[in-house]
């Protein structure tokens, strides 16, 4: 077969492993609630180099497991969970879009000489899945010098698995390997290694299961909480949190003109991406310090306290009293829910005041919001946004809902030893750099957090820059550090001369789960 190309060096394709599958159950049902809010973003995207949402992974293979064992893994890791072997088809104007899971089929595994994972996974990503006909699940498998394998790379659909759900695809097939290893080990020399005593799969209901139960009567009291508490919101949140009239882009004829003049304010000059976006990242030990202090005394989780100050800022821009604005919750309360292979992230409406006298009693009100909003977080996503548009004409306003917060931390599973990595500390310097930008749909700003290994915390936002142009979302950035040392009782916030000086232009990468 043709070389694959997979990074700046090359690397070449050994072979191809045909994974075949039979026997299994095969069923038709609809979407899952989950899954309708990903298959959705996915069709509406304007073009895929402005956000890849699949998840992508890589992991050792123990020292001595051969490749008939990898395979034989990722065998027992796809019949497992029956999202690793779904399609998805379109609906027609009289039904909705629905999942077939397939009880039999083949899953081709890329087996390539290398030992690069991050392009082993570009290659495994550099098409769109065709869900419609393709499982949502790519392998390679990267071998030594003598053919030994190293490490395995899983390139998988959102519409599969959610970044909780990838974890837990992870561990398990780290599993069936340090399993195989095991077995291989106890072998005498020259002894044939005996075959291995699958490990079962917890018994947890699968997607097509979850999409029967929401459709049941439990599901729609559900739905139906769910209602009453959106209408309500809706009904006396703010229209907007930029009431003011967007800026006009600039024409093709000036874009040439003014790049350069531009280039500092919305980040590297030659950084990809979608034209008028911007996308910043910063972190501030000093933050992390003060987010702790607020958020002891409010009894509340630091990313709570993130929140409220992204949302304070944004409603006092905007001369409000209140933030409305959309945060993604796992919805992954209980431990059957916890063991499921499929995405179950919904968009959580929030709507807190902001006017009181004080931070404290920002993040109290945000942190009461989510509260109640996660626990109406179960709903079907179709019928919230039919009625977002009925709200809209009884106030006689579109309702523009399109700042959303990822609280990354959230939507990941326990690390395996119950660990998170080790807080930062005030040594971590105030530091702001700009990303590489990227457009989602129907969002004017998009607003991350996440935890390095380091256990440093690190803010994004990235942003429309018609709504919020690139010096508003840098000076928001440093805003949320001064308000929350603030906050906490801390000196004033640092002077933003002195921290330009620390600006790096650099080019990261971006993720959701």
């Amino acid at each position: 077969m043709d070389d694959i190309a997979v990074g700046a060096e090359t690397e070449r394709a050994v072979h191809e492993e045909a994974v075949e599958f039979g026997g299994l159950r095969a069923v038709r049902a609809p979407l899952t609630w989950g899954q309708q809010v990903i298959y959705r973003a996915l069709q509406s995207r304007a073009q895929r180099a402005h956000y890849d949402y699949n998840q992508r992974m890589s992991l050792p293979v123990p020292e001595g497991c051969s490749l008939r064992e990898v395979i034989d893994a990722v065998r027992e890791l796809v019949t497992a969970h029956e999202s690793l072997r779904t399609v998805y088809r379109d609906g027609t104007a009289d039904s909705a879009p629905y999942q077939e899971v397939q009880g039999e089929g083949r899953l081709t595994v890329r087996v390539l000489h290398g030992d690069d994972p991050a392009a082993a996974l570009d290659a495994l990503a550099v098409t769109d899945f065709d869900l419609s006909r393709e499982w949502g699940i790519r392998v390679a498998v990267l071998t030594g010098p003598g053919g030994e394998p190293r490490r395995v790379a899983l390139y998988v659909s959102h519409v599969a698995v959610d970044g909780w759900a990838m974890g837990l695809v992870v561990r398990r097939l780290k599993a069936l390997l340090a399993d195989a290893a095991a077995v291989r080990a106890k072998a005498a020399p020259g002894q044939a290694v005996p075959v291995p005593v699958p490990v079962p799969a917890p018994p947890v209901p699968q997607p097509a299961d979850l999409a029967q139960t929401e459709r049941s009567e439990i599901g729609r009291t559900a739905d139906r909480r769910a209602d009453a508490y959106q209408r309500s919101l809706l009904r006396r949140a703010p229209r907007t949190m930029f009431p003011a009239s967007p800026s006009t882009p600039p024409t093709t004829a000036t874009t040439t003109a003014t790049a350069t003049a531009t280039a500092t304010a919305t980040g590297p000059a030659g950084t990809a991406g979608p034209q008028g976006w911007a996308h910043g990242e910063f972190r501030s030990g000093r933050l992390e310090v003060a987010a702790r202090e607020v958020a002891g005394r409010c009894r509340a989780g630091e990313e709570t306290v993130y929140l409220a100050a992204v949302g304070t800022l944004l409603a006092r821009r905007a001369g409000l009293s209140h933030c409305v604005l959309k945060t993604i919750f796992a919805n992954r309360i209980g431990a059957e829910r916890q063991a499921m292979v499929t995405p179950l992230a919904s968009d959580v409406l929030l709507c807190f005041d902001v006017s009181g006298p004080s931070f404290d009693d920002c993040v109290r009100a945000a942190h009461l919001a989510k509260l109640r909003g996660y626990a109406r977080a179960q709903y079907d996503p179709a019928r919230l946004e039919r009625l977002v548009a009925e709200v809209g004409r009884e106030r006689g306003e579109q309702l523009d809902l399109s700042v959303l917060h990822n609280d990354l931390g959230a939507l990941a599973p326990p690390a395996e030893d119950g660990g998170r990595p080790a807080r930062g500390s005030a040594a971590v310097e105030t530091s702001f750099r700009w990303a590489e930008p990227f457009r989602l749909p129907s969002v004017k700003l998009y607003c991350s957090v996440r935890t390095t290994d380091r256990g440093e915390r690190v803010i994004a936002l990235a942003a429309d820059t018609r709504y919020l142009p690139a010096p508003d979302l840098r000076g928001l950035l440093y805003g949320v550090e001064e308000l929350v040392v603030n906050g906490a009782g801390g000196g004033p916030g640092e002077r933003r001369g002195e921290a330009r000086d620390r600006d790096v232009d650099e080019r990261l990468s971006a993720h959701v789960s």
